[in-house]
């Protein structure tokens, strides 16, 4: 049986980041959002992912996110700490920085590009060398690449990989792998965030997500009434956050839609840093109608 070093279950999320007045990293902030979405019920943060506009950040602000993290947690839960680059030296630098800022994972995402399959493994059999617990991260949409289930046979069997965060949004793939590897510790979470409830019913027990900024509890709730099998009650949960889930997760201008919602509920947070644009003024009375559906304001 295919075993792993580790085993991630319950709700990452995707952790947003604030700036300051100056333009630089609101550590501040960061820490205090943290310390509320423990507080909620979550196992960990995943740091200097998309929606913590880790393209935006330089490498030591990486860093200090990463830490500032860890010193809001303490002890509690653990850090996956994005680390993709287009290039394999510059993603090793960076897997390197999480794991010696304290993350317990760094996740991955594949090379952007025209990378053959061949080197797409020699890719991630690279970094995995670093000595930090991989997950990889299928974002087809972002990269260009689609970890279909024959990559992922090959690149599951590398050493320190431990799982994979699936956002290309095909459940088939999703009901693939747990066909196939369902009764091992391998982690799989869901980062799609209109999709939490097929996930999960699939047999998704970690998740991912940008929503989880805003209804972390909305999240657990959904989590662990498919655990229960209470599937009317995430079914009535789910469709309460699916319309907060369609204006905050559109590709477009991402993340102002969360840091827009995080905003209007009272938490730390602020404009996105350039190129990315405040969420437009005309779209924030259906933002705010989306949280009232939610139960959030």
């Amino acid at each position: 049986m295919l075993t792993k070093s580790i085993e991630f279950k319950g709700l990452y999320p995707a952790l947003m980041v604030g700036f300051n007045a100056d333009n630089t990293l609101d550590l501040e902030g960061l820490k205090e959002n943290v310390k509320y979405l423990m507080a909620q019920g979550c196992a960990g943060m995943c740091v200097n992912g998309s929606t913590g506009e880790a393209a935006a950040l330089t490498r030591e602000e990486r860093v200090a996110a990463i830490k500032a993290a860890r010193e809001a947690m303490g002890t509690e839960g653990t850090i996956i700490a994005g680390a993709g680059a287009s290039m394999t030296a510059q993603t090793i630098e960076l897997v390197q920085d999480a794991k010696d800022a304290g993350a317990d994972a760094a996740l991955v995402l594949s090379p952007i590009g025209n990378t053959t399959d061949e080197g797409l493994v020699k890719h991630y059999e690279a970094v995995a060398e670093v000595g930090i617990p991989i997950v990889l991260y299928n974002h087809p949409g972002a990269t260009g690449i689609d970890i279909t289930i024959e990559k992922f046979d090959r690149l599951i069997q590398i050493p320190n990989v431990i799982g994979m965060k699936e956002t290309s949004g095909s459940m088939p793939l999703l009901a693939e792998i747990f066909r196939k590897y369902g009764d091992t510790n391998i982690s799989i979470f869901t980062g799609a965030d209109d999709l939490t409830l097929p996930a999960l019913a699939v047999g998704a027990k970690a998740i991912i997500l940008a929503t989880a900024n805003v209804a972390p509890k909305q999240v657990l709730d959904i989590m662990n009434a498919v655990e229960n099998g209470d599937i009317k009650k995430a079914r009535e949960v789910y469709y309460s956050i699916a319309p907060l889930t369609s204006v905050i997760g559109a590709e477009d201008n991402f993340p102002a839609g969360i840091k827009k919602a995080v905003e209007l509920l009272g938490r730390p947070s602020s404009d996105p840093r350039m190129p990315i644009l405040p969420m437009p003024e005309d779209q924030v009375p259906g933002l705010v109608e989306t949280l009232k559906i939610a139960g959030l304001l």
